[in-house]
């Protein structure tokens, strides 16, 4: 087994910084962005904060890729097998309710265990509403989706419905399709089998939840 290095001691104001972007995260779910970083340190420019956080990479504390605005991924120091970490993107929120149009709002990206992540193209989406309420899935959580097409009976998945996104289980009765709310309040959305405006775009393979 391939292990990652051992990771060197940081100084005072490393440790800040890479305190800053865990709190940041631990809060809203998403790291901060490097401008971010910068106003909570009271710097008007970025360079000192692109200095620090390659730094914090070069010792193995920190993931980040210059391509993305949000894509800083915080290394468990007691996990030396960081290369299992992977980044997902949140693609916006999916309403556990009516569909409502939410799909690819990119918030930015997550880090997570390769195990959690799955296929290569699971993406992330916030969830709104309590329609799933029953499957435990809640306001605010995270779902790990893988994209397909391909779902069975009783499968919970997220569907676009005239352009709008909703999560819900999939049930095919005869020429149409129940997509199920899993709470008793709610009822039903059916939809013809030939209806071109439907499509399954993924599988809930997961959730994520802040406590």
């Amino acid at each position: 087994m391939k292990c990652s290095p051992m990771m060197n001691e940081l100084t005072t104001k490393q440790q800040q910084v890479l305190d800053a972007i865990r709190e940041f995260q631990s809060q809203n779910g998403y790291p901060p962005t490097i401008r971010e970083l910068a106003e909570m340190f009271g710097q008007s420019s970025t360079a000192g904060i692109h200095k620090m956080l390659n730094i914090l990479r070069d010792k193995g504390h920190l993931i980040k890729d210059d391509r993305k605005s949000r894509s800083l991924g915080i290394v468990d120091p007691h996990d030396l097998t960081a290369e299992r970490i992977r980044s997902l993107p949140i693609l916006g929120h999916v309403q556990a309710g009516m569909p409502q149009l939410a799909y690819e709002e990119k918030e930015g990206d997550l880090f997570i265990d390769s195990e959690w992540a799955g296929h290569a193209d699971s993406f992330l989406l916030r969830v709104r509403g309590l329609s799933m309420i029953d499957a435990d899935i809640r306001d605010g959580d995270i779902l790990v989706v893988q994209k397909t097409e391909n779902c069975r009976n009783g499968d919970i998945i997220i569907a676009l419905l005239d352009d709008e996104a909703t999560v819900k289980r999939f049930y095919k009765e005869h020429d149409r399709i129940r997509l199920q709310p899993e709470n008793q309040t709610m009822q039903p959305i059916y939809v013809q089998r030939d209806y071109p405006h439907f499509h399954v775009i993924g599988l809930v393979r997961g959730l994520l939840r802040k406590f």
